[in-house]
């Protein structure tokens, strides 16, 4: 008899048969508890050593020995005449079938039993409260969807931020399709550990679906297994494991499948570009893409420490691979929120922006980041028609990146679209509702339209979910200001100067805040360490405490200064106000003459929150030297721009002033101060009101004024160490 026919009457072909199938089910069951109880990777590798080991003993037993009805006996004992291998065979036939029964069984509710169902019902989304909170979609309903954390289920806590990473490009994948809605990765994260169910989850996001699952990473095997849950129902529209060696490749792969098996479960549809789009792959490189990972994580913190480690890590991304486009986007996009959050001089941004975006789009052109960037770049050197071009861009080709419609709505509130900024800035936030910077951008539009509780309700609501976030902290710093609050500004400014401790602008605010209050000798002190700490970053901070001292010859030299250094609109109407500080109205002219030549001439001028100041400075300087008629033309239209506004606020005290209209400087002085005006209120000690000081009402008012001033100092010391939340 030839081996063949031996191994074949002793059954071991049958035993090796039975024992591979078994072991394969038996993988699949100890891998499923190990995932859920987040065991150590060791356990399942040595357990398959344990099977492998086991399959050539199994073999050997199976050859060497055989099954009677008086038990197991080795193979030679036995005689020929009465073996029972054949029934034996039988059996093992009978068992194979079985096994393969359950592992059949098995695989099909694996794969094909949480597909989607075509009659699968989507979930409304969440309706507006009275602030505003959660905007409403004013647009026809999208399909909807959330993708939460992924869990780590590696046994390792350094792969959590993989993890992260894995999550954080499939949504920068899926706001790449216009027929879906997708939350943001901001509003997301605060679910990573959730005990909240998903219908909860859903009706908080607004959102009909969600998307679970978890990574798990195994030397050089990578497993990711997610699931797409009807949120209405609870029950999975589709589900998939993929397994796969860990490389870039089949990151992104995997990213780009899961992406069009959500267009397809939610009955979206993709373009053609959106297709394209998809299989792009931002990088080949594992470490340049953990660097970018970092970079996201801590540019969201908008602190001045954080945006400087994100920088960092986009460069280390690019150096890694300088052909990783969204790392130049990243770059592009910290530089410009250390000029918003720390301390870069926006000027000083402008050629390492551009050179960025550049290489960004060289290497993606069809990158809805990189038009972002592009168009905040052009708003911050005051090209506002390029900008909202490039916003538009932006958005056609990434419908749900939320930065886009929020720094878009930024651009409108400052040309005084406010009614435009607000519904962009409800799309921005029904994109990413947790997100605190879009909770502070709405707030700060409400205030624009004059809807100050709302703003407020915005901005505590916010401050109750993150508390820790600095930026609500300066905003509530701005609304009590401007609310004339100041003891309250003064207290709020020093908990955003405790917050981010490295942001030498919050503790600039705090030395100013003592200006505002009246007390030279703390704002002198507080200075003195501010600019031992921050001495570039402080440049001429001290212009208002000049004025508050009534050292107006101090100011103008600092000024002069500042505009030398950065020659853009605000430094230039400083200069130009300075000057008439002093009565230096010919350098004031000069000043107009150079940056606004067209307000000497004869055509109209429309007045707009972005050139009320530069108007009414043209409008002063001209009157004052000899132009009345042009410059009577320009300050009416001031006059009439700022009555238009829903608080007037001091610019009508300062033109009826300058033309001396004392009864009209008097009722303005008297609106302002009633509408909450204290900001600069030293400015009315200026030469230029002089004359004014044989007027007992208005002196009367000054004095009030500065008697308000005092009480709010006093306020403050009392009130200090009360807690704000």
């Amino acid at each position: 008899m030839s081996l063949f026919e031996e191994l074949k009457r002793r059954n071991v072909f049958r035993v090796g048969i039975a024992y591979l199938i078994t072991a394969w089910l038996l993988m699949q069951v100890v891998d499923l508890v190990l995932e859920n109880i987040n065991a150590p990777d060791w356990i399942m590798q040595v357990f398959m050593l344990a099977l492998a080991v086991g399959f050539p003993i199994t073999l050997l037993v199976a050859w060497a020995f055989e099954l009677t009805p008086e038990g197991l006996k080795k193979e030679k004992e036995v005689d020929r005449t009465q073996s029972i291998t054949q029934h034996t065979g039988r059996k093992l036939d009978r068992a194979i079938i079985g096994v393969l029964v359950v592992a059949l069984g098995y695989f099909v509710y694996d794969k094909f039993s949480q597909r989607p169902s075509e009659d699968a019902a989507e979930m409304a989304a969440s309706s507006e409260n009275a602030a505003e909170a959660t905007p409403a979609d004013s647009e026809p309903q999208r399909p909807s969807i959330a993708v939460l954390p992924f869990a780590n289920r590696s046994s390792r806590d350094e792969d959590a931020f993989f993890a992260e990473g894995i999550h954080d490009d499939l949504l920068t994948s899926l706001a790449k399709v216009g027929s879906l809605k997708v939350i943001s990765r901001t509003s997301v994260m605060r679910y990573r550990e959730t005990g909240q169910s998903i219908p909860e989850i859903a009706r908080e996001l607004g959102v009909a679906t969600v998307l679970e699952g978890g990574i798990q990473r195994s030397g050089s095997q990578v497993r990711i297994n997610v699931q797409l849950i009807d949120a209405n129902t609870d029950e999975h529209l589709w589900a998939e494991n993929y397994d796969r060696a860990l490389t870039a490749d089949n990151l992104f792969s995997i990213q780009s499948e899961i992406s069009r098996e959500i267009v397809t479960a939610l009955k979206g549809t993709l373009t053609d570009e959106e297709s394209a789009r998809l299989a792009d792959q931002p990088t080949d490189s594992l470490e340049a893409y953990g660097e970018f990972v970092l970079g996201r994580q801590e540019m969201a913190k908008r602190t001045n420490e954080s945006l400087v480690n994100a920088q960092n890590h986009f460069e280390k991304a690019i150096e890694l691979d300088p052909e990783y486009a969204l790392a130049y986007v990243g770059l592009a996009d910290s530089l410009t929120l250390q000029s918003l959050y720390g301390d870069l001089f926006v000027n000083d941004t402008f050629a390492p922006r551009q050179a960025a975006i550049d290489r960004a789009l060289a290497l993606d052109p069809n990158s809805g980041e990189a038009y972002t960037a592009l168009a905040n770049l052009r708003d911050d050197q005051g090209q506002e028609q390029a900008s909202e071009d490039f916003y538009k861009k932006a958005i056609e080709l990434s419908p749900n990146y939320a930065t886009a419609w929020h720094w878009y709505a930024l651009l409108l509130d400052d040309l005084d679209r406010d009614e435009e900024a607000l519904e962009l800035g409800r799309k921005a936030r029904e994109l990413d509702p947790n997100a605190p910077i879009l909770a502070g951008m709405l707030a700060s539009i409400l205030w624009d339209l004059d809807r100050r509780e709302q703003a407020f309700e915005v901005n505590q609501q916010q401050l109750d979910k993150t508390p820790e976030f600095p930026n609500l902290y300066g905003q509530r710093v701005g609304f009590y200001i401007n609310m004339g609050n100041l003891g309250e500004a003064m207290r709020w400014s020093k908990a955003y100067a405790n917050l981010d401790a490295t942001q030498s602008f919050a503790h600039v605010s705090v030395c100013n805040m003592w200006v505002q209050m009246g007390d030279v000798v703390e704002a002198e002190q507080c200075f003195d360490r501010v600019e031992e700490s921050y001495p570039e970053a402080s440049f001429g901070s001290r212009i208002g405490l000049h004025q508050l001292r009534g050292d107006y010859e101090r100011s103008v030299e600092v000024m002069q200064q500042i505009a030398e250094r950065f020659p853009f609109e605000g430094p230039q109407v400083g200069l130009g106000y300075n000057y008439l500080t002093i009565g230096a109205f010919d350098e004031a002219r000069a000043v107009v003459e150079k940056n606004w030549p067209e307000y000497l001439g004869t055509q109209p001028v429309e007045i707009n929150d972005e050139n009320d100041n530069r108007t009414q400075l043209a409008g002063m300087v001209l009157y004052l030297t000899g132009d009345i008629e042009r410059g009577n033309y320009l300050l009416d239209q001031a006059v009439a721009y700022y009555e238009s506004q829903p608080r007037v606020g001091p610019g009508p005290v300062f033109i009826h002033g300058i033309r001396g209209e004392r009864d009209k400087a008097i009722a303005s002085l008297r609106r302002a101060m009633d509408e909450g005006w204290r900001g600069n209120w030293f400015r009315l000690r200026y030469p230029m009101f002089d004359h004014m000081l044989n007027e007992p009402e208005w002196v009367n008012l000054v004095t009030e004024l500065e008697a308000d001033i005092a009480a709010q100092r006093r306020w403050y010391e009392e009130h200090q160490d009360d807690p704000l939340l």
